[in-house]
């Protein structure tokens, strides 16, 4: 019956945090039946040690010359290891979980987006060397030692992408196809054929289905007419025209 007045057992995995009621000092213990003084008593619901706070956020930034789509992987334990884990432990114990996350996304997102404003984009792809530069070296590796310190935490953070958005890459698609047209283009030439007939195959090649370009040679008698040598015409195959065609003849027109 009177083990209970000068004894604590905590469970497994998890810690205690003691207030002495003369003292008004904290002190920590950790699993297993832990002997108190009759003045202290637990201050707070135990300790979960377990607990991760983590999240995989996307996000974009601005680099020198594009857009970077981001996404990066972060977990934030109580560090209850090291000289002094009860010390660790209270100071996690004074904050909210939400607000360590929270705080640590911010400190994060600010580190990486630092590093990208300043970098063109083709030094942005390599994510291992991101990793080094931004979180393991200099500033960025000072900032969350200070952030770890001062909320009792060990922070874990890994780069999982890094890449042009999609905007950016959908303008970067139309260069490059672009000049591989142009690539093309000079080797039809190379190969034999004309300025024009070259550009020909190429459009044939590269423009979609929807878009086409035909030479219709046309043989007809129209009253009035005689004297027409080229018209232009405008097939519709749309949605709502029945696949129908409009054929407008224009005097002086091109093929």
């Amino acid at each position: 019956i009177s083990i209970n007045s000068y004894t604590e057992d905590v469970s497994a995995y998890h810690a205690q945090i003691i207030l002495n009621a003369w003292t008004k000092k904290q002190r920590v213990i950790f699993q297993g039946l832990n002997f108190v003084l009759p003045w202290e008593s637990p201050s707070v619901d135990k300790i979960d040690l377990r607990v991760e706070l983590h999240d995989v956020p996307e996000e974009t930034y601005p680099s020198e010359d594009a857009m970077m789509d981001v996404r990066y992987v972060y977990t934030i334990r109580p560090n209850f290891s090291g000289n002094n884990p009860g010390d660790n432990i209270i100071l996690y114990a004074t904050y909210e979980p939400n607000a360590i996350k929270m705080e640590g996304r911010a400190l994060f997102s600010m580190l990486l987006s630092d590093h990208y404003r300043i970098k063109p984009s083709n030094q942005l792809r390599n994510k291992n060397e991101i990793n080094k530069l931004v979180f393991e070296e200099g500033h960025g590796k000072d900032a969350i030692a200070e952030f770890e310190h001062e909320h009792g935490v060990d922070v874990m953070i890994k780069l999982e992408d890094s890449d042009f958005n999609a905007e950016t890459q959908k303008a970067r698609d139309i260069v490059a196809k672009a000049q591989s047209i142009g690539e093309a283009k000079t080797k039809l030439v190379e190969a034999g054929y004309s300025p024009a007939e070259a550009e020909k195959v190429v459009k044939m090649l590269n423009l979609p289905d929807s878009v086409r370009e035909n030479i219709i040679n046309v043989q007809a008698e129209v009253r009035g007419l005689e004297s027409l040598e080229r018209f232009s015409a405008i097939i519709g195959g749309g949605v709502g025209d029945g696949g129908g065609s409009k054929h407008t003849p224009k005097k002086g027109g091109s093929k």
